[in-house]
Parts: structure tokens; C-alpha cells; sequence
């Protein structure tokens, strides 16, 4: 967590937000991680500022490589399906094999190292719905600093609903893990659920600092938030809380704000001599942390159990719309968060059924019966079916 830094260095770090042209903003970047102590309580915002400064060092490259010649691939992918999956791993750990396997895509699949140049989608279908699962070049080490297109990759993960960390358990497994992780930390990402989230939105015109969001503050008032932001001539945000928030998150997310990425671990190869020793070592380091799937893309052993566990890992169920003068439901679910309520199926559906829902009747796990009648704010099971009125 960030403690007590000097008034200097906050006022450089104004500098940087206040700052629009790249190059010079890179400059002030380098001069706040010269001045800022080094110590444990500052090594993750270094950590940030540099990858920030790789990254916009990288988007300078681009733009020079487009005014120079042909347009650089874009590592951009749009969503399709109920989620975005990115399969990040080492290179040759079968990202490509895992990919041909369960869905549709077919990669070229070759010993030769770094031969993915580009991120490449697949559907995988699990009962009713579909996943994008897509691979992504393979990561490096320093990938976070921008060695090769470390940050896009980075960036695919980050806007992604969710993460395969692929392993190949004929080599390394624990070590490969721990490089994957310790990139995904260093472009502001963990697999492990925060019990606090914060993002600070700023605002140009002067309406002040406003806390929002279903989260609390657990340590501060906010006239302690006011007072933190204004010290870094923030005077105007809205700050967005979920869950329990302290005022050190609050101070973190000025720089970088974490995100929570849900992830699971396939461990590939299984078939090949001393994978079981590399699978034991795996599950000692996880811990239970995170689920892990066994797996080998060659003989297909573990592979059918991918698509329940990305379900139930991305934490969403499915709600099957019905018409009050039909009898069956629509064979196409609607896909939402777990959690979510009749009126958030309403919202999905149609506008119309949502500005006039009256109340809507429900069968299935949520229903204490057949039909049931409920309001607005009834929680949806998976498997429900519902009948808007």
C-alpha cells in the first residue's frame, strides 16, 4: 500500500495527470518513480508507473510504424458469445492444440517457438451457449514492460471477462505459473478476489468529490477521500466503490486500480512421463486459489471438463424468456451475472418490458412453485424460466 508520500512527489504526480503530450508525460513519469521512495509500502505503484511508461512508449512505436508503412496488426477482438475467455501461457505449452481441440478454430499447431503472432478466436459450446475462447501470443517474461507485444496481450487479458492460464506439465509447471502471474500483477490484474475494488473517474467541471457504488468505507469518511484527492489536485472525481474499501486502496487506485480477473489453470500434457510429479508441485503452489484442469490435448483426457468450469468461474446463469400466450420458453437463454434480479431479465429483453413491468410469474429453481408471481426485485436461479407482465 501507498504510505505517506512526500508533498513533492504527489505534486509530480499531478504534473503527470495534468499532462495531455505523450512524450512529456513519459518525462514526468521518470522523474516521479527518481524522486518517489523505494520501499515495500511504494514497490506495486512503481511497479504501475513503469508499466505505464512501457505502455505508452509502445503506443508511440505504433503510431511512428503507422506513419512509416503498412498498418500494425490490431490485437483487438470483439466479444461474442456469454464470455471472452484469453488462453495466456508460456510459448509452447499448447495454447494452439488446446484451442483446435474444443473449438472450431484452427490455428497452426508447430514446435517451433512463437510461431501465434496474433491473437486468434475459437467458440467452445457448452450445452446451450457458446464461449469465445481466444489465444493469445505467448507471454515472456517482462512482458508487462512491453517485451514482445507484452502490453497488447496484457491489454486483451485486462479487457477480457476471463483467463485460461495454460502450463505445460512436461517442463517447469510452478515456475511457468509464477512468471504468468507475476506479469498479470504487474499490469494491474489478480485471479484472486478482492475484497475492496476502486476506480476514480475525474472529472473536468468542478462538482467535487462524490463516493458511489454499492461498497463502504471501512477506515475513512469522505472528507478523509476529499483531503487524500486534494492533496493530489484532484478536486473534482466521482470515486466508485464495491466491497470493503480502505483510504490506502483508495490512494493505490490514483495510480493503477487492480482488477480482478477469474481464471482457471489448465495443466497440459498430462500424458507425457513425470507430469503427475509437475501436477502434485502445481496444486501445492495454488493452494486451491484458483481451479485446476488437468489435461492432454493429445489423447483429450480432461477436455470435456472446460466448459462447466469457465461457467461456473465467470459466475453467470442462464434464464429462459417465455410469452404469456406461448407454453414453451425460448430455446435461447439470456445470460447474466449471478445475482441478477427479474428486472435485470426485463432491462435485457426488451426496453418496453422494462419501463411497464408489472410483475412477472417463474418457474424453475428461484420458483417456490410453478408459476410463482414476483416482483421486481426476485433473484433469478440458472435454469429459470420467466413470463414478464
Amino acid at each position: 500500500m501507498v504510505t505517506n508520500l512526500p508533498a513533492k512527489v504527489k505534486a509530480k504526480w499531478a504534473e503527470v495527470v495534468a499532462c495531455r503530450s505523450i512524450p512529456e508525460k513519459i518525462r514526468l513519469m521518470r522523474e516521479f518513480v527518481a524522486i518517489c521512495p523505494k520501499h515495500k509500502g511504494t514497490s506495486k505503484l512503481l511497479a504501475n508507473v513503469r508499466r505505464k511508461i512501457a505502455a505508452l512508449e509502445e503506443e508511440l512505436e505504433r503510431a511512428k510504424a503507422r506513419r512509416r508503412g503498412p498498418r500494425v496488426q490490431a490485437f483487438s477482438i470483439p466479444k461474442e458469445g456469454a464470455g471472452q475467455i484469453i488462453i495466456l501461457g508460456l510459448t509452447n505449452s499448447g495454447k494452439s492444440s488446446l484451442l483446435a481441440s474444443i473449438t472450431n478454430a484452427k490455428p497452426e499447431i508447430s514446435p517451433i517457438p512463437y510461431m501465434t503472432r496474433k491473437p486468434i478466436p475459437g467458440m467452445l459450446q457448452y450445452e446451450d451457449i457458446q464461449f469465445q475462447l481466444i489465444e493469445a501470443p505467448a507471454l515472456v517474461e517482462g512482458a508487462s514492460r512491453g517485451r514482445m507485444h507484452g502490453t497488447q496481450i496484457l491489454g486483451l487479458a485486462r479487457n477480457s471477462d476471463g483467463l485460461i492460464i495454460m502450463v505445460d506439465l512436461s517442463e517447469d509447471s510452478v515456475r511457468q505459473f509464477r512468471i504468468i502471474l507475476s506479469e498479470l500483477e504487474a499490469a494491474g490484474m489478480t485471479i484472486e478476489k478482492l475484497e475492496g475494488e476502486v476506480e476514480i473517474v475525474r472529472l473536468r467541471s468542478g462538482l467535487g468529490v462524490k463516493v458511489v457504488g454499492n461498497g463502504s468505507l471501512t477506515d475513512c469518511t469522505l472528507d478523509d477521500v476529499r483531503r487524500l484527492l486534494n492533496e493530489y489536485k484532484i478536486g473534482s472525481a466521482i470515486v466508485k466503490v464495491r466491497g470493503k474499501v480502505t483510504l490506502d486502496m483508495i490512494e493505490d487506485s490514483i495510480f493503477s486500480s487492480y482488477t480482478y480477473k477469474p481464471a482457471i489453470i489448465i495443466a497440459n500434457k498430462l500424458d507425457i512421463n513425470g507430469a503427475e510429479k509437475s501436477l502434485k508441485r502445481l496444486i501445492r503452489e495454488v493452494n486451491g486459489r484458483i481451479p485446476i484442469i488437468a489435461t492432454s490435448c493429445l489423447t483429450g483426457e480432461g477436455l470435456n471438463k472446460i466448459g462447466e468450469t469457465i461457467f461456473h468461474m465467470l459466475g453467470i446463469i442462464r434464464v429462459y424468456s417465455k410469452e404469456p400466450s406461448s407454453k414453451k420458453p425460448s430455446g435461447k437463454p439470456v445470460v447474466v451475472k449471478e445475482g441478477a434480479r427479474a428486472i435485470d431479465i426485463a432491462k435485457r429483453l426488451h426496453s418496453e418490458l422494462y419501463r411497464r413491468f408489472r410483475y412477472a410469474r417463474v418457474w424453475g429453481p428461484s420458483a417456490k412453485y410453478p408459476g410463482e408471481r414476483v416482483g421486481p426485485d426476485h433473484i433469478m436461479m440458472d435454469g429459470d424460466v420467466i413470463e414478464i407482465h
